[in-house]
């Protein structure tokens, strides 16, 4: 007899509304019958590419258009620039009845470049490369006044979006209107965005984006390629194809900008930090925002800190748009570190260090069990082991606001019983659509199974676009109040017709009951409906004592093993606590939680955008050397779901992206006795460090976990 699957999380078993919901579109996505933008080829469609910089920075000497032209298949090439401010940087389009057309169009207009001098990152603007400001009279008098003072380095590198689906959008002619269909995170942002190229009303023009291939921030914009295509349809007349292709995505699509942080502070022998001044520099590339860091982040003690010091930097490359918590991650990676050399200058333990500086009750109680499901108990003192292999242990935090806006959700019975739940937000692959249905089904009292979901169009009711993490936070309480209308326009029939107290009935699994007698099942009570029942239910976007106080707050724990002699990291666990109020579906909970370590995972080892100095060209706008986190590099995620009593849906999509390249930093740190300050963490970084003499220590170790004896 075979045995059932083992719960390999039974710690979060009962703390969703839908502990066994699957993915109402799994099978979709399994079999490939999910269709997306990019997926929209339609016969008889034209097919738009952009004309792009090949240097960092350059001036276009000339093209051949007629020669483009007169290429079979080429109907239209634009050229609106003759200059290029960083690789991948364009000045027109092209636009072909095919892609073979396309490509050949391209090649036809053979461009010539004069290359100019450009920069490539951050430290070629002098106010990087320069010393550290003096801090303010009172933060000068608090390092001061420390015991001992400590100043480091860090830097994270420019990291790519790399979604699954990339850029853009397929436009179709319907009578007088444009069916747009998109990859976007924001169906009624592109509703308002593509009319000003395609030239119609916004009443013309419908988005439809009923499957997105992930965004994580770079897709609220049509961008450049959609506005190509807006123009290409406007001036044809016909249905326009205009995606990117995957080099273009990492050239011009955005990116989570780089940083380079510099800190001096002042700590006492016990840990305690009296006073700080952190200065950031972030790499925006060519715009001038948007390259700021969340450091400190507020979670901890710093004492007497400097007004933040930051400056966006430009160089030759494409600008930066928000990313998984943007800020957030290169921010943790620098306040975390920093804590673990602060805990290991004084011989602390970094856990205790933490409770001592962290004034999160929350957090405290997490800190528990993140030690105990990791095993901090095995934990050695940092830099104590020697040998090949050797193990480390480090931990990392998080937190994140509570974003809200206005949205609708509407409810349609069907007189089969039936129910469907519309709304025009889109699901970016995150499960939006599966926690709407659970919600829905969960408030009335009937089984999933009754429930499908239209989603992703602009015909639909108007909810919020997915950033911020306040999508689901928002549309949930729509989805509650239009779920209560349905079942009480249900129940007031029932009582009705039955001659009973509809104040007195209940739906349980789709059995309408008056205490503990059966009245009717659901799909009877529905029969009786001479059409269906459509009635919506609204949120105002404004935070309620309902929804719940406090940020979605977590704790991170990591368990490396470093190879000394290659400088290979293994990331073999990572424990992610996570509080998310009042998780709706609990596969996708947790899948939410998985796929923030595993980006976190992926930005830790190997992301990493490289230029090449002399030319500004992208060196790695591929798949084959730009390295992203691979099964066999994948550590074993233990998601928590840290309930905690919450009522309301609280944000879950971005701060598990924000520990893990901390935790997983500290951990080398713990195995190596070094700290790495630069990420990726690559070998040759790994070795470099282990070159160097062991992390100093200033203060004689302490009892090697005394913090969390005496709490016991």
């Amino acid at each position: 007899m075979s045995q059932p699957p083992r719960d390999l999380r039974a710690i979060n078993a009962g703390q969703s509304v839908a502990d066994h919901a699957t993915r109402l579109d799994g099978l979709e996505k399994a079999t490939g019958a999910a269709r997306y933008g990019r997926d929209q080829i339609k016969k008889d469609m034209l097919w738009v590419r952009l004309i792009r910089c090949p240097w960092g920075r350059a001036s276009l000497d000339s093209l051949d258009r007629d020669a483009a032209l007169a290429t079979p298949g080429v109907v239209e090439v634009v050229v609106s620039g003759d200059a290029g401010e960083y690789h991948g940087d364009s000045i027109g389009y092209v636009v072909a009845r095919n892609r073979r057309a396309l490509e050949r169009g391209l090649q036809a207009l053979d461009a010539t470049w004069t290359r100019l001098d450009c920069k490539t990152g951050i430290l070629d603007d002098e106010k990087a490369r320069a010393p550290m400001g003096d801090p303010s009279a009172e933060t000068a008098k608090a390092i001061d006044d420390a015991a001992f003072t400590f100043e480091a380095t860090y830097s994270t590198p420019v990291q790519t979006h790399s979604s699954l689906e990339t850029h853009g959008l397929m436009i179709e002619p319907d009578g007088e209107n444009s069916i747009v269909h998109a990859s976007t995170q924001g169906t009624f942002v592109v509703a308002d965005q593509i009319g000003r190229f395609l030239g119609k009303p916004r009443s013309k023009i419908i988005i439809d984006c009923e499957h997105v291939g992930g965004g994580f921030g770079s897709k609220f914009q049509i961008g450049k390629e959609g506005a190509a295509g807006g123009l290409a349809a406007k001036t044809s007349g016909e249905a326009v194809y205009s995606f990117c292709d995957r080099e273009e995505e990492h050239l011009d699509t955005g990116n989570r900008p780089s940083l380079l942080c510099k800190v001096r502070l002042g700590h006492d022998a016990d840990g305690t930090i009296r006073g700080a001044r952190f200065e950031t520099f972030g790499g925006t590339g060519v715009s001038r925002r948007g390259g700021g860091a969340r450091v400190p982040s507020g979670r901890f003690e710093f004492g007497t800190l400097d007004s933040p010091n930051h400056q966006d930097i430009q160089f030759n490359a494409g600008g930066p748009r928000a990313m998984r918590a943007p800020g957030c991650p290169q921010g943790a990676f620098v306040e975390e570190l920093l804590i673990d050399e602060i805990a290991h200058r004084c011989g602390l333990d970094p856990l205790a260090l933490r409770r001592r500086l962290d004034d999160s009750e929350r957090r405290q109680r997490m800190y528990d069990v993140a030690a105990d499901l990791i095993g901090w108990e095995n934990r050695t003192d940092t830099g104590s082991q020697t040998g090949t292999m050797r193990t480390g242990y480090g931990i990392g935090t998080c937190h994140w606001g509570k974003g809200r806006a206005p949205a609708k959700i509407e409810v349609v019975v069907h007189p089969d019983g039936h129910l469907e739940v519309r709304t025009g937000t889109q699901d970016i692959g995150t499960g939006q659509r599966t926690a709407m249905a659970a919600l829905v089904a969960a408030r009335i009292g009937v089984p999933l199974a009754n429930i499908s979901v239209a989603i992703g169009n602009s015909m639909l009711p108007a909810g919020p676009a997915s950033g911020g993490s306040v999508c689901t936070p928002s549309t949930a309480p729509a989805a509650m109040a239009a779920a209560d209308l349905a079942r009480e326009r249900i129940l007031a029939g029932v009582a009705e017709r039955e001659k009973l107290d509809a104040d007195r009935l209940t739906i349980d699994d789709g059995v309408i009951m008056e205490g503990g007698r059966k009245v009717i099942r659901w799909e009877d009570a529905c029969r009786r409906l001479s059409e269906p029942v459509s009635v919506t239910g609204e949120f105002d976007g404004q935070a309620s004592a309902h929804w719940g106080e406090g940020s979605s707050e977590g704790v991170q724990a990591a368990r490396v093993e470093v190879d000394c002699e290659t400088g290979q990291i293994f990331v073999r666990d990572v424990i992610a606590i996570q509080s998310c109020g009042l998780p709706l579906v609990r596969k996708t909970a947790e899948s939410q939680i998985m796929g923030g370590v595993i980006q976190g995972t992926s930005y830790a080892l190997f992301e990493e955008q490289v230029l090449d100095p002399g030319t500004g060209a992208v060196l790695n706008a591929n798949f084959e050397n730009y390295k992203i986190l691979g099964s066999e590099d994948c550590p074993r995620i233990v998601p928590v779901l840290w309930r905690d009593d919450q009522t309301g849906v609280r944000a879950l999509g971005e701060p598990p992206v924000v520990p893990t390249a901390a935790a997983i930093a500290n951990a080398v740190f713990n195995a190596i006795g070094r700290p790495v300050r630069d990420l990726p963490l690559r070998p040759d970084r790994v070795l470099a460090a282990l070159a160097e003499p062991m992390a100093e220590r200033v203060v004689a170790a302490a009892p090697r976990n005394a913090d969390l004896e005496n709490r016991a």
